[in-house]
């Protein structure tokens, strides 16, 4: 535990505490800010079925504080349930936001402070950095994060995804503003998460931290990086399978929490690759952390070409065993295996031919992700390569 303790210490963007402690810093925080008023977002009923909510309440009941609840945050959520939130907060005029949840409501939560504390249109910041290039210099107050699933690593990043439902797309505002500058994280949050969640968000942070490691090109955006994706997936190898297995171990939950989190650290540097650009609106057809670690070993045979990567490859050769990198892909593959993963795409009847041509056909509309991949798709051939990775992956 101690190893991923230093590294969280390290975390420039980010004070994460970690542990049940968590619930008297917070409590400290609070009383030290003089909070009077704190809007809290949740999920329609996770934070009440697994506790976290209850525990919530009990670690604020002796403070002088008045609370006021959104809870109608769904799965994926929408650019109109944003709006809502935005509207809450305008009415409740808060003097702290609270996210508690998984990353559905860290990354609304996120957009709405942002929407609310701007006066501007969520839809005017999605894309990369357009509130620091409409606004420079400025500063707004950060949402304080409770992670309550092992996955999307949201309350260290500065992404919040969000559908838009009329478009039937999935959107991104990437803004170094919204990142949290205050996480807990509390294993214990998760606890109650089933073995299906557990898989899904977990494989959500082990897709962030293999796609930030094996992506070369930005290894000078911060040193440590590669140390944090590391100790990430080294993590979930021994305690992903664990923890699916038996939600309520301890070492095993509090593993995958720390591996999430680390994730999320990786990926606020380094840039996911073809997997999280491919699947990025395959929202309601499969799980988003399946569909990248699905994706990956095609991707990555595409990866190694480039000699750089190959190289990289093999610095994973004592948490995935083989000798070339082609192996190493195969030993990652076989503990996709025994954490249950679906051999293919094949497995999911949302995931059609039709959907595949066209997220081939899409994806020469992100051209920075195109560039920015471990091996860059030439935009001119993108349709090609990537619809050929698509078919390897069905």
């Amino acid at each position: 535990m101690q190893l991923y303790q230093n590294f969280f210490a390290d975390y420039p963007d980010t004070d994460i505490t970690f542990g049940t402690e968590a619930w008297k810093t917070f409590a400290a925080l609070l009383e030290q800010r003089a909070a009077g008023k704190i809007v809290i977002f949740t999920g329609r009923h996770s934070a009440d079925r697994s506790g976290a909510w209850g525990q919530f309440e009990q670690a604020v009941k002796f403070l002088p504080l008045r609370l006021a609840r959104f809870r109608e945050i769904e799965t994926e959520p929408g650019t109109e349930t944003v709006e809502k939130m935005t509207a809450f907060l305008n009415r409740e005029q808060p003097d702290e936001v609270i996210a508690l949840g998984g990353g559905s409501p860290l990354d609304a939560a996120k957009a709405a402070y942002l929407e609310y504390q701007t006066g501007r249109s969520q839809r005017e910041f999605f894309g990369v950095n357009k509130f620091s290039s409409l606004c420079p210099g400025r500063k707004l107050k950060k949402v304080i994060c409770f992670p309550t699933t092992s996955g999307t690593g949201s309350e260290v990043t500065p992404y919040a995804n969000i559908v838009d439902r009329g478009l039937k797309v999935k959107k991104l505002i990437s803004e170094t503003e919204i990142i949290p500058a205050e996480a807990f994280v509390i294993p214990e949050l998760a606890a109650a998460m089933p073995p299906a969640v557990t898989r899904a968000t977990g494989c959500d942070a082990l897709a962030h931290a293999l796609e930030g490691f094996l992506n070369v090109g930005q290894d000078a955006n911060q040193p440590q990086a590669n140390e944090w994706a590391l100790e990430s997936i080294r993590l979930l190898k021994e305690f992903l399978p664990r923890a699916i297995a038996d939600g309520r171990d301890p070492e095993a939950r509090a593993a995958a929490a720390a591996a999430a989190t680390l994730g999320g650290m990786v990926i606020r540097y380094k840039s996911t690759g073809l997997p999280h650009l491919c699947s990025f609106s395959w929202f309601g057809r499969i799980e988003h952390g399946i569909a990248a670690v699905l994706l990956l070993p095609a991707a990555w045979k595409y990866y190694i070409q480039n000699e750089e990567v190959a190289v990289r490859t093999m610095l994973l050769a004592g948490i995935f065993p083989g000798k070339t990198p082609l192996e190493v892909i195969g030993s990652y593959r076989k503990f996709l295996d025994r954490c249950g993963v679906p051999a293919g795409l094949k497995a999911f009847p949302g995931i059609t031919p039709e959907l595949l041509e066209q997220t081939a056909r899409s994806a020469g509309l992100n051209k920075m992700k195109l560039e920015l991949a471990p091996r860059p798709v030439p935009l001119e051939n993108s349709y090609e390569i990537i619809l050929k990775l698509l078919k390897q992956a069905k």
